[in-house]
């Protein structure tokens, strides 16, 4: 029979999992691996019980984490899981963590240390997501007109697979991409149906069913709409990169070609970090899918897609919120700087007076 032990501050359990032929006593039958009802069983051993505030807090000062009278105030409205798990990393003892394999804090740090960050993500959040918002209308106003200048003379030319891409990867986006957009004229189609946007059905009321899609692309998401842009041919592709370059030239001292391989990594990038920033999920040390997708290159990324002096605006709002972090909490932000891939305040400055005198 194979064993495994859980552990935890109090217990320590031992269990059977399950015997040489793969049959375990909890589920009948053979197992494509034993490690699934390890699962399933550290899911009964390991609940996690109800906490009162004060035994939260509690927890924290026995984990050598300052708190005060507002900690209490804090954790009733912002919850414990969201401000401390989301949030301690910068602010514990490894060594010491390591030794009694429970978090352990670092002396002096506390509670307030922990929101600071907490509410400086979220006004991170808040920042990166009006800069996407403006970034993502800019996509779909340039993708709409140029597909639709390649395809002047047809109804509703987005449902016709023959006008994107004809082969590869780029053609199978495509015929998943259409019968969406099939659906959301359906939707709107429908009568009896809640919810239908009252652009779409004028259109489709006054106009025999013809959407264009300049007014479609105002239901699209921002992943859509780039899954849009990679079902194009190389020609709306490229047409698509040369209107970016000509909106860039527009408001920045030197010409810089953006070609449809940069315009595809910067959207898959923004796209990524935008539904991070959505679902009010944690944002500075985010890295998805690569380790090298930090905040700091998105912020980087927005240059090539944001005229020049709301981008400038941009940098200055979110050089004050580092500046600011900085202060708060000044023994610990180096780590966070890291995280998000800057040297601050160097790197920052360099980059913004780069984006100032180009």
């Amino acid at each position: 029979m194979k064993h495994a032990k859980l552990k935890n501050s109090h217990f320590s359990y031992k269990l059977t999992i399950c015997d040489k032929a793969g049959r375990c006593p909890v589920r009948k039958g053979r197992l494509s691996s034993w490690k699934d009802d390890l699962c399933a069983l550290i899911g009964v051993f390991m609940h996690k019980p109800f906490t009162t505030i004060e035994d939260q807090i509690a927890l924290l000062n026995s984990r050598g984490l300052q708190t005060d009278s507002r900690t209490s105030w804090i954790l009733e409205r912002e919850g414990y899981y969201a401000t401390v798990n989301g949030y301690k990393k910068p602010f514990l003892d490894n060594q010491a963590r390591k030794k009694d394999e429970e978090d352990k804090y670092r002396e002096g740090s506390s509670y307030n240390d922990l929101y600071k960050l907490y509410l400086f993500d979220r006004q991170l959040r808040f920042l990166l997501f009006g800069m996407i918002t403006i970034a993502e209308a800019i996509l779909k106003t340039v993708c709409a007109y140029e597909f639709t200048k390649a395809n002047p003379a047809e109804k509703n030319p987005y449902l016709n697979i023959d006008n994107y891409a004809r082969t590869g990867q780029a053609h199978e986006k495509a015929s998943q991409l259409i019968p969406r957009l099939q659906k959301i004229l359906t939707d709107n189609s429908d009568c009896e149906r809640k919810g239908r946007k009252e652009y779409l059905v004028h259109c489709l009321n006054e106009h025999d069913g013809e959407v264009p899609l300049w007014v479609l692309t105002n239901d699209l998401t921002l992943g859509q709409i780039y899954w849009f842009f990679q079902s194009q041919n190389i020609l709306i592709r490229g047409s698509i990169a040369r209107s970016f370059t000509v909106l860039y030239g527009d408001s920045h001292r030197h010409k810089t070609e953006i070609d449809a391989q940069r315009i595809d990594k910067i959207y898959r990038r923004m796209k990524d970090f935008r539904n991070i920033c959505a679902h009010d999920e944690r944002l500075y040390c985010a890295h998805p899918h690569d380790s090298n997708n930090t905040v700091f290159q998105l912020v980087k990324d927005l240059r090539f897609v944001i005229d020049k002096k709301r981008y400038l605006e941009f940098l200055q709002q979110f050089n004050s919120l580092l500046m600011h972090l900085g202060e708060d909490i000044p023994a610990y932000v180096d780590s966070v700087y890291r995280e998000m891939g800057l040297d601050f305040p160097r790197e920052l400055h360099e980059w913004m007076e780069l984006a100032r005198t180009s």
